[in-house]
């Protein structure tokens, strides 16, 4: 008998790079939900999925998508359901053939979590956390209301190396506006680099209408890094990476830059370290161009708010 596809409840929010995967909602909202600069799950009250209904979408999600490669997990931080061993258990069992499951996850969740937990989601078949460093500057983190410190995603990235699962960290280019982009670039890649993530994705902070740094930013009390600032602030991050065996990708169009209708920089994507070299020298290239010019050249903030992109 067939699952009632009428009734599945589709996670609302993936990675880019999880596009093509199957979706499977665990959780609903985000436990946490006051960083100033999102926008997602707003108006969503956090709530830990019943594990009966979990399975009935397990099921319903085979009949969706049939054979699939990979699946992802919604919503944001899905370690806090005490029963996501036996979920994803029976995730490989309704789907043998799946390469890759991946989830979001939160630092100071895994920090509070205990290993022996850890481990069992992992060995049940949970391959991949995406967590949201943001910044390593403690002054940034404090004043978007991260509710983490530097220290909390170091252990929290370490401890999930240690259960055996592979890291992707997000980093938000123009996190520090324009007082603090050095101290963001920089302590960014020191927690990174004490953390030894597999991935880094760096994504543009582009303020959505209606959040609190949107606010802020209409007082007054924020202010956007221009397009050639945020350029000298990832040269510096990528600068200070010390990393081995890491690939850093830019896989979002909040990345990209226009001058006119032409785009003029798609991000920099690279393995750690063989690639670094080449990626400085795209920075540096780019750089130099828009330097000429830097009114013209407009980012994903300019974008927005010009009505030309909406959703991000």
């Amino acid at each position: 008998m067939e699952s009632d596809t009428s009734v599945y409840d589709y996670p609302p929010y993936r990675p880019p790079n999880e596009a093509n995967s199957g979706l499977i909602r665990i959780t609903r909202g985000c436990p946490w939900n006051r960083c100033e600069f999102c926008a997602m799950y707003k108006d969503l009250p956090f709530e830990v999925k019943p594990l009966k209904e979990i399975k009935q979408d397990i099921q319903t999600a085979r009949d969706i998508y049939g054979a699939i490669d990979t699946l992802f997990l919604g919503d944001s931080d899905n370690l806090v359901h005490n029963d996501l061993p036996e979920i994803i258990t029976f995730i490989r069992k309704v789907f043998p053939e799946v390469k890759r499951i991946t989830t979001y996850a939160r630092a100071k969740t895994i920090k509070q979590r205990k290993p022996e937990y850890l481990e069992s989601v992992h060995q049940a078949g949970l391959d991949r956390l995406h967590l949201g460093l943001e910044s390593g500057d403690p002054e940034i983190l404090k004043s978007m209301n991260k509710g983490t410190t530097p220290d909390d995603m170091i252990k929290g990235g370490l401890k999930a190396k240690a259960a055996g699962f592979e890291v992707s960290f997000y980093v938000l280019s123009g996190a520090g506006g324009e007082d603090r982009w050095k101290e963001h670039a920089i302590n960014s890649a020191r927690v990174l680099n004490a953390a030894r993530p597999d991935y880094i994705r760096l994504r543009t902070l582009t303020v959505q209408y209606g959040t609190p740094l949107d606010d802020k930013l209409n007082k007054g009390e924020f202010e956007f890094a221009p397009p050639l600032l945020r350029l000298k602030e990832v040269k510096l991050f990528l600068e200070h990476l010390d990393l081995e065996g890491c690939f850093l990708a830019s896989d979002h169009l909040t990345n990209y830059l226009w001058a006119g209708p032409d785009i003029i920089y798609r991000g920099i994507t690279g393995e750690l370290p063989q690639e670094k070299g080449r990626m400085l020298e795209t920075l540096k290239r780019t750089i130099a161009w828009a330097g000429k010019s830097p009114e013209t050249v407009k980012d994903s903030n300019h974008l927005y708010r010009s009505g030309l992109i909406s959703r991000l």
